[in-house]
């Protein structure tokens, strides 16, 4: 039976009870919760059990944009917490980087509504791009700003792992971006190091990796979550951005070759270093 075939079988049912007021609307939202879940939990629970993203005693600190992707991702790991065989610690960091389009109090007020622990930090980062001249193109400088408190911030309070909310369609648009702009055959790794500091003790995780942006999307649509806003250059990014651009042919490609993000998971989980042209790989040339 197909998701929404579950839910609409769930909200009959609902509708066909004898008094329908006397089922709360927490165990409504909860069987709903359910029901949406199951495939994103599913393949979620896949992703971080290949790539052992998540152990016993983990302290995760999650980053939380307000954006889709950040809210579906704690409302996922809160619902694998209360169902993991061990024990890790969840705390939600927002960053504000002060741009007038976020609503960053109603963001907080909305993590600590469903039971979260949430915390924000604050910098000015108007300002650091106007002295640093970098306001025509502002996202590389704001993006490692923001990184930087992140980082900081897990130090600071101890947490081992970052978690990040990138999908698959993510991390498809990345390795095209590395490929096209010639930084190499890379992409946002499932687990990887977050620093060289400490061996490399601290993380980043990215338990929706086998997730694509509409499964997360028709998540945010059906649950209704709240909009937060966007930065003031979100505009631009979408016009101008790399990013953009290559999500946008991503759907295009889509058409032609059904399946293409799962495709390119695969080809991702299959390298095969003899058919490519990195002579550190090539034994003939050692």
């Amino acid at each position: 039976m197909s998701l929404q075939s579950n839910l609409a079988f769930t909200i009959n049912s609902i509708e066909n009870v004898s008094n329908p007021l006397s089922l709360s609307r927490t165990i409504i939202q909860n069987l709903l919760l359910k029901m949406i879940t199951k495939k994103i939990s599913k393949l979620s629970t896949k992703a971080i059990s290949e790539y052992q993203m998540i152990q016993p005693g983990d302290r995760l600190l999650v980053g939380v944009s307000g954006g889709n992707d950040s809210m579906v991702l704690m409302h996922l790991l809160t619902h694998l917490q209360r169902r993991a065989p061990f024990d890790f610690t969840i705390k939600g960091v927002t960053v504000d980087a002060g741009w007038d389009g976020i609503d960053i109090d109603g963001l907080h007020k909305y993590c600590l509504d469903q039971g979260w622990d949430h915390d924000v930090i604050r910098f000015n980062a108007k300002q650091i791009l106007k002295d640093k001249d970098a306001e025509k193109r502002p996202c590389a400088l704001c993006a490692r700003l923001r990184r930087g408190k992140l980082h900081g911030y897990a130090d600071e309070f101890g947490y081992n792992k970052i978690v990040l909310g990138q999908h698959l369609d993510d991390i498809c648009v990345s390795l095209l971006i590395g490929l096209f702009r010639g930084h190499g055959l890379t992409t946002m790794g499932p687990n990887v190091a977050a620093d060289q500091k400490n061996g490399g003790e601290k993380r980043i995780i990215r338990p929706m990796a086998f997730l694509t942006k509409a499964m997360i999307d028709d998540c945010a649509k059906t649950f209704e979550l709240p909009k937060f806003g966007e930065c003031d250059f979100g505009e631009m990014l979408k016009q101008d951005g790399d990013r953009s651009f290559l999500e946008e042919h991503l759907k295009v490609l889509a058409k032609r070759f059904p399946g293409i993000r799962q495709r390119m998971l695969k080809s991702m989980s299959d390298v095969r270093p003899d058919y490519l042209l990195d002579p550190k790989f090539l034994d003939y040339l050692k």
